[in-house]
């Protein structure tokens, strides 16, 4: 969601908040990491950590009433992340959301990434698969990888590539599968619903290039079975994963 501001003279884009954690998921899970979470999303996954990013009213149940969305510029918000990321051994920012690719957002979300790109940040963006990357590959092509830890400067796309549980999957976008490269990620949550393995096992062999993680979606699955899956599958090169923050905090605490 943005709007045109005539007094800075610059699109502005709606936001949740910055702020700064560990990563918890994919290449950097447990190094520091500048997030950026933007207000809006396409999709209503029943399980979703972030309802607060659906609607004006689910962010006011969350934060108990307290309407404070921010309305920023792409310089305004490059200046906030440099300010918070001094002494992070790398320069690492995750725009997140909600869904931060909805098309609505591009003219200012294309302008950030291509800045902090240009200021040799490593930018993951955490997306749903419901939205087109033709764009955003075709942009942004050249990610380079910086040093002998891995540390890369460029954009990444995270993936989480809806399963049956989410009751999302249909919106999934399938050409986006093709279109991720080595230095993407496609992360699922699965239950032990049989539609949801068999769902995980065709993104497997779909042939994308894109690096595969399987979370668990806590409650619904038995916990034993990603390990098991990962291990009877070492074709598919995947990772088991959890969502670290939601073990050094509470899994209801925001902002971590």
């Amino acid at each position: 969601m943005i709007r045109y501001n005539e007094e800075k003279k610059a699109n502005e884009i709606c936001l949740i908040n910055i702020f700064k954690s560990i990563d918890g998921e994919a290449f950097h899970a447990g190094q520091p990491t500048v997030f950026v979470r933007t207000f809006g999303c396409n999709l209503r996954c029943p399980f979703c950590d972030t309802k607060e990013c659906w609607t004006k009213e689910n962010f006011n149940k969350v934060y108990e009433g307290k309407l404070n969305l921010s309305w920023m510029t792409a310089d305004e918000i490059i200046a906030k992340v440099e300010e918070m990321e001094k002494g992070f051994p790398y320069k690492s920012i995750c725009l997140t959301g909600g869904e931060p690719l909805l098309p609505e957002n591009d003219p200012v979300t294309f302008e950030l990434v291509e800045k902090l790109i240009n200021l040799h940040y490593a930018v993951n963006v955490e997306t749903d698969g419901a939205v087109d990357y033709r764009p955003w590959k075709e942009k942004f092509k050249k990610i380079v990888i910086a040093d002998w830890y891995g540390n890369r400067e460029g954009l990444s796309l995270i993936t989480d590539w809806k399963l049956p549980c989410s009751k999302m999957n249909k919106k999934m976008i399938e050409s986006n599968l093709s279109i991720l490269d080595e230095l993407d990620v496609i992360k699922c949550v699965i239950t032990d619903a049989l539609e949801d393995w068999e769902e995980f096992e065709r993104i497997c062999k779909s042939g994308t290039k894109a690096k595969l993680y399987l979370s668990p979606c806590f409650g619904e699955v038995t916990m034993s079975k990603i390990p098991e899956f990962v291990i009877a599958h070492p074709e598919y090169k995947i990772t088991a994963q959890l969502q670290q923050h939601k073990f050094f905090w509470s899994p209801k605490e925001k902002d971590v």
